[in-house]
């Protein structure tokens, strides 16, 4: 008997779902990055071997939702499949270092929580391929600090 009051008590939670949960908000993101020397016109990202890349930010380009009424849930960083770090602070950023990442092409995997009111949860994923190269030779004026790009990427994405 007991078995059956508590199986009627978990029947709201079953019920409490009947509106469309398919309605998925239209969000376009800004990915705010530095350490690399080239992004090619295939959007391969090239590093320098031991320099660090890094993510200083993500945000929202564009939305169909007032932006106001969209958020991000936190970056999970992942390289060549291996979760690296997860940031749950604005602007989601990380620095990752690429001293013993070996010479070749990688993999740099982002997801990110949408959510958006009057929309069902999202996850957007973004997927740079990276090419780390041989170290670049030291300037001949090692005065002269040299300072590195600062680039802002909006993936071709969809958060759906």
């Amino acid at each position: 008997m007991k078995k059956v009051i508590y199986l009627l008590f978990a029947l709201p939670l079953f019920l409490a779902s009947c509106h469309d949960d398919n309605k998925l908000p239209d969000v376009s993101l800004d990915v705010t990055m530095s350490g690399q020397t080239d992004i090619t016109d295939k959007g391969v990202v090239v590093i320098p071997q031991g320099t660090p890349l890094v993510i200083e930010g993500i945000s929202i380009a564009e939305s169909s939702v007032l932006k106001k009424d969209v958020a991000l849930g936190g970056a999970t960083y992942f390289w060549d499949y291996q979760l690296l770090n997860t940031n749950i602070v604005q602007p989601f950023g990380i620095k990752i270092d690429t001293s013993s990442a070996p010479i070749g092409n990688h993999l740099l995997q982002i997801e990110i929580p949408v959510l958006a009111v009057g929309y069902s949860p999202a996850t957007a994923y973004i997927a740079y391929k990276v090419s780390i190269v041989e170290p670049e030779e030291t300037p001949e004026n090692p005065d002269e600090p040299s300072t590195p790009e600062t680039v802002t990427i909006t993936p071709q994405m969809k958060a759906n």
